[in-house]
């Protein structure tokens, strides 16, 4: 049964969460009655900014003409934050219906400078994403009793079970860091031990996937299911590359077990919702916008696509909230982004939307495991 935090104080924690947004997005504009700056940037204060930018991330380019493509872009890129903060001061940002977009008048996404700062976002997507939706047909859906009781507000992190959010890199492997952290949250609740599992023997070991090009939350739980469990990131660590499969490991050094997985029934944030309240799940979303990019903080409710034939990006979903408004009703997604990204790692999706496939398509396609 998840532990659920009472309303009164689920209410103050949302409105703290609200109110730490705010203020990032406060500290970037001078007092009230002062002249404000212009978005588009001198290229000099840009260029001193790139320059700590590359130390700060320890960046280094092959050749000049590399590092100048790099700049024009970074560049790019610090301007549209700059015009994204100037025209959605005091008025949030903008949603997505269906399979096109939609002003909202309505939103607190909070954008920032972050490591993907000298990257286009269709390289971020080809980069970092991974849902390879080729040759994908979602399994049948497990429906839950639909007037069964759920709390207002889960969030499965100040249960202990999840562990601390982890780094892809610039591998295409975000649907095995989906599927472990779901297994991890499972096996949490379970047993009471947290353990951080190995996403390198689903890369490894997955033949129904490919590797760093892209692969299925699903077929990575049903290897593990068919396996019995799956050993530890200690035991078989990440390294970003997919390497020879150690059978070992895989078959007979297992320290989470996992019999199966189901299917949430698609298109149904309140059935999502049912299966959050018991364990983390998986979903799979379009991660393309330049606004998800560099997401910062806040209630991101796009732009992004709501078609399921768009996503490209797998996260979990470690918990949610309803209240103190229908404004402020969110998801809350673990990225493997590292915590440099978004706002520790996580991302706050909008829940509840008036399209059935819910914020970037998160209600398209979900799935947990099962012991």
């Amino acid at each position: 049964m998840a532990s659920s935090t009472p309303c009164l104080l689920v209410l103050v924690l949302c409105l703290t969460s609200l109110l730490q947004a705010s203020l990032l997005m406060a500290a970037d504009y001078p007092p009230h009655g002062e002249e404000e700056p212009s978005w588009e940037l001198p290229e000099s204060e840009v260029r001193e900014r790139f320059s700590d930018w590359m130390t700060r991330y320890s960046k280094h380019y092959s050749s000049h003409r590399e590092e100048e493509k790099r700049f024009q872009i970074f560049k790019q890129n610090t301007n549209s934050i700059g015009k994204f903060r100037s025209q959605n001061r005091g008025t949030g940002g903008v949603g997505v219906v269906g399979g096109g977009f939609r002003s909202q008048n309505k939103g607190s996404a909070v954008v920032r400078m972050n490591r993907f700062g000298d990257l286009t976002a269709r390289e971020v997507v080809q980069q970092f994403t991974g849902f390879n939706n080729t040759g994908f047909h979602a399994a049948s859906p497990t429906p839950l009793p639909s007037r069964s009781w759920k709390p207002c507000c889960v969030d499965w992190r100040s249960s202990g079970a999840v562990t601390g959010v982890k780094n892809q890199g610039a591998c295409g492997s975000c649907w095995a860091f989906a599927a472990v952290a779901a297994i991890e949250g499972m096996n949490k609740i379970r047993t009471g031990e947290l353990v951080s599992l190995s996403e390198q023997v689903l890369l490894d070991c997955d033949s129904l996937s490919n590797g760093c090009d892209g692969g299925h939350t699903d077929t990575a739980l049903s290897l593990v299911a068919a396996r019995g469990g799956i050993t530890s990131e200690e035991r078989y660590p990440y390294n970003g590359f997919q390497g020879k499969c150690d059978v070992d490991k895989l078959l007979f050094d297992h320290q989470a077990s996992v019999k199966g997985f189901k299917a949430v029934v698609p298109n149904n944030e309140r059935q999502l919702a049912l299966a959050v309240a018991r364990q983390p799940v998986t979903v799979y979303i379009d991660a393309s916008g330049f606004e998800f990019q560099f997401y910062a903080g806040g209630i991101y409710r796009g732009p992004c696509s709501g078609n399921p034939a768009r996503v490209n990006h797998a996260v979990t979903i470690v918990g949610y909230c309803e209240g103190p408004s229908k404004e402020n009703k969110y998801w809350i997604a673990k990225n493997s982004w590292s915590n440099d990204w978004g706002e520790q790692g996580y991302i706050y999706l909008a829940k509840d939307v008036p399209w059935k496939t819910g914020t970037c398509a998160l209600a398209s396609s979900p799935f947990y495991p099962t012991a």
